[in-house]
Formats: C-alpha cells, structure tokens, sequence
C-alpha cells in the first residue's frame, strides 16, 4: 500500500514511472558501459539508442527527465552518486530525441597546491552544450574555466581547437591532454 501511495503522489502517469524506469536502468548499467567502452563508442551508443520521442518534446517532458535524473543521482548510495559524468550522459542520451543542436563536452583543467604556485594534477568536468551555450549547468562559468578534449557530436560547426588553449598548461600535464584526445 506504501509504495502504491508513494506512485500515486509522485507520478502523474505510467508513462512516468516508466521513464523513471528506464533512467534509474541507465544509471545503473552506466558504470560498466564507461568501464568497457570508450567514450567515442560510448557517445555512439547513447547517441543511437537514445529514446523519449514517444512521451513528448515538450518543456514538461524535459523537467521530469531532469528531476528524475537529480532525484536518484542525489542519493549518495553505492553507484548512485551524483557525478558530472553520470549527470550529463543520462541527461544527454533522454534529451537529445528533443533537442536539436545538443552536445556534450569533456574538458580539463589544472589543479593548484593550496599556494596556487605548482600545478598539482588535473582536473576533469563534463557539461552539456545547447546551440554553443552551457546548458543545464548550475554555475555555467565553471565550464569555461575547462579546456575541451573532447565534444561529442565532434566538432559540430566545423570550430577548430585553438592550440593557444594549451599555451598555459604544464608540459606534463600537456602531455596528458594530447595522450587523453
């Protein structure tokens, strides 16, 4: 009876607990997809079986897919722990059947020493891309301070790199960055 309540008050439909369904699955085999993929592939395979035409294209339709992505990543349990990552690649492959011109991108940047001297290591984020702006991002300037490595779908309107990007990044670090692309 509890979790009849429970479905009565949170969901307004089948059609919702169903893709509350499927976005707690993917969340739950997205660890092993990044672990044995590579990220082109993986891209390719959300990209490919991406799905959600069928409900609706509607603004209704992507705030549920984004409370139900928050709602579960935000319980800080075993996998389920919210990550830019696993954020991103749920939100992307629910939302991009609806949304033309959307894109996701991977991007580095340097970690200092508590001096803020010496490069300490890197540090990576993920962050969706809508028609060239940060999308769905809680403090979008964040994602400025990243170097892209990688963009998927790649290189949309034909933009190239700027090697000047690279200028400030410690040889080593450097070194990463051109092995991690």
């Amino acid at each position: 009876m509890e979790i009849a309540r429970k479905l009565r008050d949170n969901f307004n439909s089948p059609q919702e607990v169903l893709l509350f369904g499927r976005i707690f699955l993917l969340i739950t085999i997205l660890p092993l997809l990044i672990k044995f993929l590579t990220l082109p592939r993986l891209m390719k395979v959300l990209s490919r079986n991406a799905s959600g035409a069928e409900i609706g294209n509607t603004e209704d339709y992507r705030n549920r897919i984004i409370r139900f992505t928050d709602y579960l990543l935000a319980r800080n349990f075993w996998i389920y722990r919210k990550t830019c990552l696993k954020r991103t690649l749920v939100l992307y492959h629910f939302l991009c059947p609806s949304l033309r011109d959307l894109g996701i991108c991977f991007g580095v940047r340097e970690r200092k020493d508590a001096s803020g001297d010496k490069p300490r290591s890197l540090d990576g984020h993920a962050w969706l891309v809508h028609k060239g702006k940060v999308f769905l991002e809680e403090k979008p300037d964040v994602a400025r301070k990243y170097i892209v490595t990688y963009r998927f779908p790649e290189n949309p309107a034909g933009r190239k790199v700027s090697r000047n990007n690279f200028a400030n990044l410690s040889g080593e670090n450097r070194l990463l960055l051109y092995c991690s692309r």
